[in-house]
C-alpha cells in the first residue's frame, strides 16, 4: 500500500473501531476482544508508518468519566512499604554479598494496574496496603498508562503516579509540591480534570505476568510493552555512593521527583523467600534522602500544662498511619514555633505535612498553602491557633512572655491543678523520690478528693487512710503499700531530692553534680544566699541552668525538706568517665538491675549515653536474649553492633 491507501485504511479502521466501541458499551459487541485488539494494533502500526492520526482515532481520543465517589477495593496482593533508613552504613550492610537492584524511589502515589487479555481492567491506590481506592476512571486518561497492550496473559504491575517537575511548573503557584499534587489529582472524581493535571505513571515492579526470574529483566519487559519504567542500576560492584549519584542525576534529567533510592533483591524467588512483616517487605530497603511526609488536615490546637505553668500548644489533626502507628498529634513547643509552623492565621482544615523525624517523633514539616488533595478550599475564617485568654485547666489568667526571643504562654494561677499534677507526678516519679503506687492517675484522684493541694500534702495522706481504703479501686493492701512507700521516700539522698524539685534543665546528672559539690541540700541553698560564685566553676552546669537554679521558688521545697526529709548524704553517685563516648540501647527483660531506668542511670553515671534506636553509632545493644529476632537485635546484627547481656555489661564495667 502506498501512503494514500494507508491513510484510507486508517480512516476505515477508526470508523469500525469507534462503532464497535459504541456497540460494546450498549451491550451488543460486534467483535471478539481479540478481533478488536488486532484491528487496534494494525491502526497503531499504520499511524506510526504514515504519521497520520485521525482526530477521533481511538489510539489518541480520550473518553472522560466522572464518578460519585472513590470505591474501596481489596488488593489482589499485599502492597506494603519497605523498611527505611537514612544511614548509608545500613544500606551497605543490607546489600553485602547479594545480587541487588537499586531503583529511584519515586515521590508520588503508589498505584497498582491490572491487565486482562491486553486490556486495563483495574487501577488501585495503595491505601493501607490491603485496602485501596479504585481510580480506574483516572488511570485510563493518563497518557503513560496504555489502555491496551499486546499481552494476552494477566499482568499486574505496581508503580508510582507522579507529576514531573516540568509538568508541575504551571501549578506551582497554587500547590505545594509534585507529590501532594499527584496524590490529590489522581483522586479527583472527574477524569477530565485529572487529565488536565499532566500526571505520569512510572512502573517499578511486576507482581504477576513477568516472564523472568529477575526484577531487572521484568522491568525491561515492561518497557517493551510501552510503559515508562523506574531508573535502575544492577551493578553490584559499584559503590553505593556512586549508585546514589547516578540514579539521582538521571532522575533529575527526566524531571522525576524522587525522595530516595530503593535497594531490593533482584532475584524474585530470593525476595519472596524473605517474606514480610505486617508493615514492610523484608527483601528491600529504602534509603531516604529525608523523612517521608504524610498529608493531613489540622483540626484544632490543644494546650498541655507543664509543671512550671507553661502552656504548650499541640496540633491535633486527622489521623495518619506512619510506620504502622496512627498519629493524631504533634507538639508545637511554644507560641513562636506554632506561628512559624502554622502561620499567623492557621485555620481548621489547613493542610499539613507530617513526618516522624528520625522515624520516632511526630512533627509538622509544613503547613499550607491553602489547598488539600488537589482542591483549593475555603476555610471560612475558623481560626485554629488563637492563643487562649484563660488557662484551659483552671480558667485563670494567662500571661505571654518573650524570653530569649521565644514567646511562651504561662498560667499565672499559683494554685492551678494543671501545674500541681505535673509537679506532683515529677516529684513522685522515677526521676524524683520514686514513690511506688502514686501514679498520675492516682494523684489526679487525690486532688479531686481535695486531699492534696500541694506537694507537702503527700506526706499527710496517712490521715485519710480509713476513708481511702473504702474508695473504689483501692483497698487495705494497696493503700498501705503506698503509705509505706511515702514513708520510705523520706530517707532521701541529696541528689534525688534536688532532682525531685523539677528545676528546669536540672535532671539526674546535673543533680548528682550539684550534690557532689555541695554535699547537702542546706549547703546548696546557702550558696545562693551568700556567695554564689562557686556554682559558676562547676563543670557541666551552664549559664542557663544557673539562671534556672537562681530563679526557682524554693519555699515549698524548704518546707518539705525541714518537715519530712531525712537526708542521706553518703549515697551520692559518682560520675566517672569509664563509659565516656559509649552509646547504649537497652531492650528486653532486665534481671540484674531493678528496671531499665536504674540501668540507664548507672550508665549515665559512668559517662555513657542511652538512646532508643540502634544505629551505626551505637556501641552496644544490651539484651539478655541475644538470639531473639527482635528488630533491635536484627538491626544490631546487620550493623555488626555487639549484643551483650547484663552480665556481659557488668563484666565490661569491671
Amino acid at each position: 500500500m502506498n501512503r494514500e491507501e494507508k491513510i484510507q485504511k486508517i480512516e476505515n479502521l477508526v470508523y469500525i473501531l469507534n462503532e464497535a466501541t459504541n456497540d460494546y458499551e450498549d451491550g451488543h459487541p460486534a467483535f471478539s476482544d481479540k478481533e478488536w485488539d488486532d484491528m487496534y494494533f494494525e491502526l497503531l502500526k499504520l499511524e506510526k508508518e504514515t504519521g497520520y492520526v485521525s482526530i477521533d482515532s481511538p489510539t489518541h481520543s480520550i473518553y472522560y468519566k466522572s464518578v460519585n465517589e472513590l470505591k474501596k477495593v481489596k488488593h489482589n496482593h499485599f502492597m506494603l512499604s519497605l523498611n527505611k533508613t537514612k544511614n548509608i552504613d545500613e544500606v551497605e550492610s543490607f546489600v553485602k554479598n547479594k545480587d541487588f537492584i537499586a531503583m529511584a524511589k519515586m515521590d508520588g502515589l503508589t498505584c497498582s494496574l491490572k491487565y486482562e487479555k491486553g486490556r486495563l481492567v483495574s487501577a488501585e491506590t495503595r491505601g493501607d496496603g490491603i485496602i485501596g481506592e479504585d481510580i480506574l476512571h483516572n488511570a485510563k486518561v493518563i497518557p503513560s498508562i496504555p489502555n491496551i497492550i499486546d499481552f494476552q496473559d494477566t499482568l499486574i504491575i505496581d508503580g508510582e503516579i507522579i507529576c514531573t517537575y516540568k509538568d508541575f511548573e504551571k501549578f506551582s503557584d497554587t500547590y505545594k509540591n509534585p507529590r501532594n499534587f499527584a496524590s490529590g489529582s489522581i483522586r479527583l472524581l472527574d477524569s477530565k480534570e485529572c487529565y488536565n493535571r499532566n500526571l505520569t505513571f512510572v512502573a517499578w515492579d511486576v507482581v504477576k505476568g513477568g516472564k523472568y526470574n529477575f526484577l531487572s529483566q521484568n522491568l525491561v519487559f515492561l518497557s517493551n510493552q510501552g510503559f515508562l519504567i523506574v531508573p535502575f542500576v544492577i551493578d553490584d560492584e559499584m559503590k553505593i555512593s556512586k549508585i546514589l549519584e547516578i540514579l539521582t542525576s538521571y532522575s533529575e534529567s527526566l524531571n522525576y521527583p524522587i525522595d530516595g533510592i530503593v535497594f531490593k533483591y533482584d532475584n524474585i524467588k530470593e525476595y519472596n523467600k524473605m517474606g514480610h512483616t505486617d508493615h514492610h517487605f523484608k527483601g528491600g530497603l529504602a534509603y531516604k534522602f529525608y523523612d517521608e511526609t504524610y498529608s493531613t488536615q489540622l483540626r484544632y490546637i490543644s494546650w498541655s500544662m507543664g509543671r512550671t505553668g507553661v502552656l504548650t500548644p499541640v496540633a491535633v489533626f486527622d489521623p495518619v498511619i506512619i510506620d504502622g502507628t496512627e498519629i493524631t498529634r504533634a507538639n508545637l513547643h511554644n507560641i513562636s514555633v506554632m506561628k512559624d509552623t502554622l502561620g499567623d492565621c492557621a485555620y481548621v482544615g489547613e493542610p499539613l505535612e507530617i513526618a516522624k523525624v528520625n522515624q520516632i517523633i511526630p512533627q509538622i514539616i509544613s503547613a499550607g498553602p491553602k489547598y488539600d488533595y488537589g482542591y483549593v478550599i475555603s476555610h471560612g475564617g475558623v481560626s485554629a491557633n488563637d492563643a487562649p485568654e484563660h488557662c484551659p485547666i483552671c480558667n485563670g489568667e494567662i500571661s505571654y512572655r518573650i524570653e530569649n526571643n521565644i514567646e511562651r504562654a504561662y498560667c499565672d494561677n499559683l494554685n492551678c491543678k494543671g501545674k500541681l499534677i505535673n509537679r506532683l507526678d515529677h516529684f513522685c516519679g522515677k526521676k524524683g523520690l520514686d514513690i511506688k503506687g502514686l501514679s498520675k492517675a492516682t494523684l489526679e484522684k487525690l486532688i479531686d478528693w481535695d486531699w492534696i493541694n500541694n506537694i507537702s500534702d503527700i506526706f499527710t495522706l496517712k490521715n485519710y487512710r480509713d476513708e481511702w481504703i473504702k474508695k473504689q479501686g483501692f483497698g487495705i493492701t494497696s493503700v498501705d503499700k503506698i503509705l509505706k512507700a511515702i514513708e520510705e521516700s523520706k530517707n532521701c539522698s541529696t541528689n534525688k531530692f534536688i532532682c525531685s524539685l523539677g528545676i528546669p534543665l536540672i535532671g539526674k546528672t546535673a543533680s548528682i553534680t550539684l550534690a557532689q559539690t555541695f554535699k547537702t541540700y542546706l549547703n546548696f541553698r546557702e550558696a545562693f544566699n551568700k556567695d554564689d560564685s562557686i556554682i559558676y566553676e562547676i563543670d557541666g552546669i551552664g549559664e542557663v541552668m544557673i539562671e534556672n537554679i537562681k530563679n526557682f521558688d524554693y519555699n515549698e521545697a524548704d518546707t518539705i525538706y525541714s518537715n519530712y526529709i531525712n537526708e542521706i548524704t553518703d549515697s551520692v553517685p559518682t560520675i566517672d568517665t569509664i563509659l565516656s563516648g559509649k552509646i547504649f540501647v537497652i531492650t528486653g527483660k532486665i534481671t540484674q538491675y531493678k528496671n531499665r531506668e536504674e540501668l540507664k542511670s548507672f550508665i549515665e553515671s559512668k559517662g555513657g549515653k542511652v538512646v532508643n534506636s540502634v544505629t551505626s553509632k551505637t556501641s552496644y545493644l544490651i539484651n539478655n536474649d541475644i538470639t531473639s529476632n527482635t528488630i533491635k537485635n536484627l538491626t544490631a546484627k546487620r550493623l555488626n553492633i555487639p549484643i551483650i547481656t547484663e552480665e556481659d555489661f557488668i563484666n565490661l564495667i569491671s
